[in-house]
């Protein structure tokens, strides 16, 4: 597969795209997908995030959540596949996400000692995002990409932090992550893909494989040139963008979501899709942090928001965005309280920041699929 810059395949890319009638692109944003017994996983995922927060609120230590939830997020991987491979997906996910909030505690020990370097974060996290996004292809892991282990570096970067917090960091990551093991192992005969089933309960829309033809060996999706293009590239300028004006985590996760898409046309509506569902979002989120709940409000909050997320990430990306949106600034502001205004304005801000990176570099760059000698 080959990625480059061609102004003839860009226009005609984007003469494609607009040639569709307008109500078309607005029924595919919209559409919801049929339920596919996402309840047992979203009960799994409120749990994997509900109970290390609640053992934090017990011991007087919420500054810490941030580890957990990324800890948590390892019972998210291999939902559509048996409990074995789950299990194993979740180990290489839960080690990654583990490295990456040491990697953004690192980072945020290293700004509070030496001011003025808060912008490696950038360089850091589009190398970060590339390799993880190399081995997500290679490993084939579900949701594929490096959108998670990216938000858990940025986060954590963004945080200050003292050089005893490396330890704990390390800690309450993987005791989160073992934790969300334990439970994927408790509910797997309740989920699609438990115990007995033999097939995924659903193809990943990034892999689609026909019927007659046999799964390959594992391997990258796509050459090098993609991943420093779409993701080195668009982390960096996304994150270069935004350092000056907010959060450069927040622009770097949207122009990293887009790009797990197969297509350009997928791209471009996972970008629409993310824009849409933030911006409601953030007025959901300003709306339950300003009345300024209790922690205990707040974890249960999210914990029905990681439900929810869970319920309809596979089936409408904008509606899951109402649920992420919230979730994400709320775990964010109980581990590091900032004016609830400033937060979600950032939030809005680097959305637009990266999303447009995303669409931009979406249309600039061409990419045909490697064929059998390549």
């Amino acid at each position: 597969m080959h990625v480059g810059f061609s102004h003839p395949v860009a226009w005609e890319d984007a003469k494609v795209m607009s040639s569709r009638p307008l109500l078309s692109h607005l029924r595919r944003m919209v559409h919801v997908g049929p339920y596919g017994g996402e309840l047992p996983v979203a009960l799994r995922a409120a749990a994997s995030v509900a109970v290390p927060m609640l053992v934090l609120w017990a011991t007087g230590h919420l500054e810490w959540s941030l580890y957990a939830t990324f800890g948590a997020f390892t019972s998210l991987f291999g939902r559509t596949v048996p409990i074995r491979p789950r299990l194993v997906s979740q180990v290489q996910a839960g080690g990654v996400l583990v490295a990456s909030v040491l990697v953004g505690t690192l980072l945020a020990v290293l700004g509070s000692a030496v001011p003025g370097t808060g912008w490696l974060v950038v360089p850091v996290a589009a190398l970060w995002a590339t390799g993880v996004a190399i081995l997500s292809h290679r490993l084939r892991w579900h949701p594929p990409g490096p959108l998670f282990p990216v938000f858990a570096l940025g986060a954590c970067s963004s945080v200050p932090a003292r050089p005893e917090q490396l330890a704990v960091a390390l800690a309450v990551a993987v005791a989160a992550a073992l934790f969300a093991l334990v439970l994927t192992a408790c509910f797997a005969r309740f989920e699609p893909g438990g115990p007995g089933t033999t097939a995924p309960a659903t193809v990943p829309k990034a892999t689609p494989l026909p019927a007659t033809t046999p799964a390959p060996a594992p391997g990258p999706e796509w050459t090098l040139s993609h991943y420093l293009v779409r993701y080195a590239a668009g982390v960096a300028v996304a994150g270069a963008i935004a350092t000056a004006i907010g959060h450069p985590y927040w622009a770097m996760v949207a122009a990293v979501v887009p790009m797990s898409a197969p297509d350009a046309s997928g791209r471009l509506l996972r970008a629409a899709q993310r824009l849409a569902g933030t911006l409601v979002g953030v007025l959901l989120a300003w709306a339950l942090l300003a009345a300024a709940p209790p922690p205990l409000v707040v974890i249960a909050v999210a914990a029905l928001l990681q439900a929810g997320a869970e319920l309809y990430v596979g089936r409408n990306y904008a509606l899951a965005m109402l649920f992420i949106t919230p979730l994400a600034l709320s775990m964010t502001h109980l581990a590091h309280p900032v004016p609830v205004s400033g937060l979600v304005s950032d939030r809005a801000l680097d959305t637009v920041v990266g999303v447009a990176v995303a669409v931009v570099i979406t249309l600039l760059t061409h990419e045909r699929r490697q064929d059998a000698e390549g």
